[in-house]
C-alpha cells in the first residue's frame, strides 16, 4: 500500500478525484463484463433464445471492445479526453438498457455492441490517465485493475440476490442496478478535471514496422489469441455451462463465478511473485499447461467436486497470463510504438469468433460438447507455448520478470 500512498500524495486535489473517479469507473466495468455471462442463461430463457444467438451476444460484445481499441484513441485528439469519455462511457448503459426493452435477437445484438464499445473506451482512457499521472508506475496500474476484480466478483452475487429477490425477472434488476451505476458514473465524471493528462498524436511514432520481422513478437501473437479464445468462452458461457450441464442449480453457479474471480485475483498476486523467480516463457508454459489440464477436468465434470477443482485450478491458469503473455514481447514493444496496437488488433478476434462457435455447437449437440470445442485452442495454446523461448536478450529478459500490464 506504500507506493499508493505515496502516489496518492504527490498529486493535487483535483487529479486525486480524478483517479477517485477512474477507479470507481473500472469497478462498475467489472460488475457489467461479469454480469453478461451471469444473466446469460436467464435471458436466453425469457426471450428463447438460442445458445448460437448466445454466442453472438458475447461476440458482438467483443468487437465492440476491439473496435473501440482502433479508434478510441484518435476521438480526443479532437475533442479532448474528458469529452470523449463523457460520450463513449454513456454508450455501454444504453446498450443494456436496448436490452430491457426488446429480445429482436439483431437489436440485442447491436446493444451487446454498444457495451463493448463503451466499455473499450474507457478502458482505454483509463489506462492512459492513470499511467500518464503515475509516470507508468505498475502499482497505480495494478490498483485500477484490482478494482476491476472488485467488480468481477461482486457481479455473481448480484445477481444472485437479485434473483433471489426478484425471481426469474431478476435479472433485469440487475441490470437497473449497473444502469443506475453508470448514471452516477456519467455525474461524478462530470466533475472531472483532466486537464493534467496530455493527449496528444505520438511524435516519431510508429514509422517503423520491424516488429514483424520478429519472431518473439509472432510467438506472443499466437498465444495470445489461442488464450483470448480460451479465456472470453470460459468467462462468456461458464454460468450457463455450470447450469445447463446439470451439475449444479442456477445459485450456485453464479458462487461458483465469484470463485473463479476470487481465485483470478489471487493468482494474479501469485504470479507477480512468480514473476521474479521465473522467466516469462516458464511461466507461460505452466500456465497453459493448467489450462488444458483443468479445461479437461471441467468439461469431463459430472458431478460438483470435479467441477470444483476445475474451477479453481482454471482460474488459477488464467489469472496470469494475460501480463505474462505481453511481456513475453515486452522489449518489442518498447523498441516499436505502433507493435502494441497490432498486437491488439491481431489478437482480438480470438475472444470474437470462439464464444460463437462455442454457441453454434451447443446448439447443436450440447453445451458440454459445446465448451470441449475450447479444448482445440488450448491444446494449440500449450503447444505454442513449448516452442516459445521468450525474450533472449538481457535487457529483454529484465522487462518480462518485471512484467507488462496492458489490460484486465
Amino acid at each position: 500500500m506504500y507506493p499508493m500512498k505515496k502516489f496518492f500524495q504527490s498529486l493535487n486535489g483535483n487529479d486525486q478525484y480524478m483517479i477517485g473517479n477512474l477507479f470507481f469507473l473500472y469497478l462498475i466495468q467489472g460488475v457489467f463484463v461479469i454480469l453478461i455471462g451471469s444473466i446469460l442463461p436467464m435471458m436466453k430463457e425469457e426471450y428463447g433464445l438460442s445458445y448460437q444467438i448466445g454466442g453472438f451476444l458475447i461476440s458482438a460484445h467483443s468487437i465492440g471492445n476491439m473496435a473501440a481499441g482502433l479508434f478510441a484513441g484518435l476521438i480526443p485528439l479532437t475533442i479532448g479526453l474528458k469529452r470523449s469519455l463523457m460520450v463513449l462511457n454513456p454508450l455501454t448503459f444504453i446498450g443494456f438498457a436496448i436490452t430491457l426493452i426488446t429480445g429482436n435477437p439483431y437489436l440485442l445484438i447491436a446493444a451487446l455492441l454498444l457495451t463493448g464499445l463503451g466499455r473499450g473506451a474507457v478502458s482505454n482512457y483509463n489506462n492512459h490517465a492513470v499511467s500518464a499521472l503515475s509516470g507508468g508506475s505498475s502499482a497505480p496500474l495494478n490498483a485500477l485493475h484490482g478494482f476491476f476484480a472488485i467488480g468481477a466478483v461482486s457481479a455473481p452475487f448480484l445477481a444472485l440476490i437479485c434473483n433471489r429477490v426478484f425471481g426469474d425477472s431478476g435479472w433485469r434488476y440487475a441490470l437497473y442496478v449497473v444502469i443506475a451505476l453508470g448514471i452516477i458514473s456519467m455525474i461524478t465524471s462530470g466533475f472531472m478535471k483532466m486537464d493534467s493528462i496530455s493527449y496528444e498524436r505520438p511524435k516519431n511514432a510508429g514509422n517503423s514496422f520491424g516488429f514483424f520481422k520478429e519472431k518473439l513478437f509472432w510467438y506472443t501473437i499466437f498465444i495470445m489469441f489461442f488464450y483470448l479464445c480460451v479465456e472470453a468462452s470460459v468467462m462468456g458461457w461458464m454460468v450457463t455451462y455450470y447450469t445447463d450441464s446439470g451439475v449444479v442449480q442456477a445459485d450456485s453457479a453464479q458462487l461458483l463465478t465469484s470463485l473463479l474471480w476470487i481465485v483470478i485475483l489471487l493468482g494474479r498476486f501469485g504470479c507477480s511473485a512468480l514473476g521474479s523467480r521465473m522467466t516469462s516463457a516458464k511461466l507461460i508454459r505452466m500456465l497453459s499447461t493448467g489450462i488444458v489440464v483443468f479445461l479437461v477436468v471441467l468439461v469431463m465434470s459430472h458431478s460438483l467436486v470435479p467441477m470444483l477443482i476445475g474451477t479453481i485450478g482454471l482460474g488459477l491458469s488464467l489469472s496470469g497470463m494475460y501480463g505474462t503473455t505481453v511481456s513475453n514481447a515486452g522489449d518489442v514493444f518498447g523498441r516499436y510504438p505502433l507493435a502494441m496496437s497490432v498486437f491488439i488488433t491481431l489478437t482480438n478476434p480470438g475472444s470474437i469468433l470462439t464464444p460463437s462457435i462455442v454457441g453454434s455447437v451447443a446448439e447443436m449437440a450440447g453445451i458440454r460438447l459445446g465448451m470441449g470445442v475450447l479444448l482445440v485452442p488450448a491444446a494449440v495454446l500449450f503447444v505454442l507455448a513449448l516452442f516459445n523461448k521468450g525474450p533472449q536478450t538481457a535487457k529483454a529478459k529484465a522487462e518480462s520478470v518485471l512484467g507488462l500490464k496492458t489490460e484486465c
